[in-house]
């Protein structure tokens, strides 16, 4: 046998030789050192850079879901890279298949909080959920996910060093993006059905208030403790453009290794990398890049705190009384 046709063969009917620790490749291919190694070298400085403005900032959630979600991002192509040279290590690959199976489902946990956030932005009668309720239903179906996702790659992965059915494992790693796809589906439609409520009540305030400028407008119908938030244009708009190519990427990655494990490990999808390296390891991070830039305490303000709770329904929040002392100006919240 040929080392070209050994690289290529499908995993499943790869051998191992008793006189060394393992003679299986479980990629079915060589991973490309350098495509990996940029990516590795891309994710690290997104990890810094989310470290350092994530603490400034002080947006904690955000902070610690992108802190882990850029840090496993960074371990799962060191273990890529490095199975370039040694693509037999189980180790490696199961660092790699671990680490970047799960990373997207904590830069999306991040993601979800910021809707529960934009209701208490906007305040009651915009949102038909109450913010943590959000918070509660897709953090719950995230971390769901999570643990499916990293059972099922445990599983997988040690089923194939040791040629066993990895079907199991590979179940349940299918259930866990499920879940997550799923997840995100409903995230997309009541983000959208967010949206599109808040136009209809700024159409109906023009209609009943001509007069009024766009501010003023904006400060009647919405909750006005947080205007200066909705007031920062045009950082504000691209935020959430921001937000919805984010998402947007992170789901088409999730759709594309739904189907890849669908297929098996011995599909062709897995067996070829361009298709990973542009479906997975280019989208997240051009979906990472772009809330890394237009960073969430960029918009929110150093020192603003946005608790997110219930919602009454009367028009606006009761403050709590530390919320109460707390104080907005311009250099609190400038950057």
């Amino acid at each position: 046998m040929t080392g070209s046709e050994d690289t290529f063969k499908p995993i499943l009917l790869l051998v191992r030789d008793s006189s060394s620790e393992s003679n299986t490749n479980v990629y079915g291919l060589i991973p490309n050192r350098d495509a990996n190694l940029a990516a590795l070298i891309l994710f690290a400085i997104l990890w810094g850079w989310n470290t350092v403005i994530g603490i400034y900032t002080k947006q904690w959630w955000f902070f610690t879901a992108f802190f882990i979600g850029c840090g496993l991002e960074t371990a799962g192509y060191i273990g890529r890279y490095l199975s370039h040279g040694d693509p037999y290590n189980i180790n490696y690959f199961l660092d790699q298949i671990v680490c970047l199976t799960l990373a997207p489902a904590f830069f999306m946990g991040g993601v979800y909080y910021l809707l529960a956030k934009f209701s208490m932005i906007y305040g009651s009668g915009v949102s038909r959920l109450k913010p943590m309720v959000y918070s509660y239903i897709f953090i719950s179906c995230d971390l769901l996910s999570i643990i499916l996702q990293a059972i099922g790659g445990g599983m997988a992965a040690t089923a194939l060093d040791e040629n066993k059915d990895t079907d199991p494992g590979t179940h349940i790693m299918v259930a866990g993006l499920a879940v997550q796809v799923a997840a995100m589906s409903v995230f997309g439609a009541l983000s959208f059905d967010f949206i599109w409520r808040v136009i209809k009540m700024k159409k109906k305030g023009r209609t009943e208030h001509p007069n009024l400028s766009d501010k003023e407008l904006d400060a009647l119908i919405f909750e006005p403790k947080y205007a200066f938030i909705r007031n920062k244009e045009p950082l504000y708009h691209i935020f959430l453009y921001a937000i919805f190519t984010c998402s947007l990427l992170i789901y088409v990655r999730c759709i594309y290794r739904l189907i890849e494990l669908a297929e098996g490990w011995d599909g062709y999808l897995i067996l070829h990398e361009p298709y990973f390296l542009v479906l997975e390891a280019l989208i997240v991070f051009l979906g990472v890049l772009s809330l890394s830039i237009v960073h969430p305490g960029f918009v929110f303000g150093r020192n603003t705190s946005i608790p997110v709770k219930g919602l009454h329904k009367k028009k606006h929040f009761e403050e709590t009384e530390e919320e109460k002392t707390l104080e907005f100006n311009e250099s609190d919240t400038a950057i």
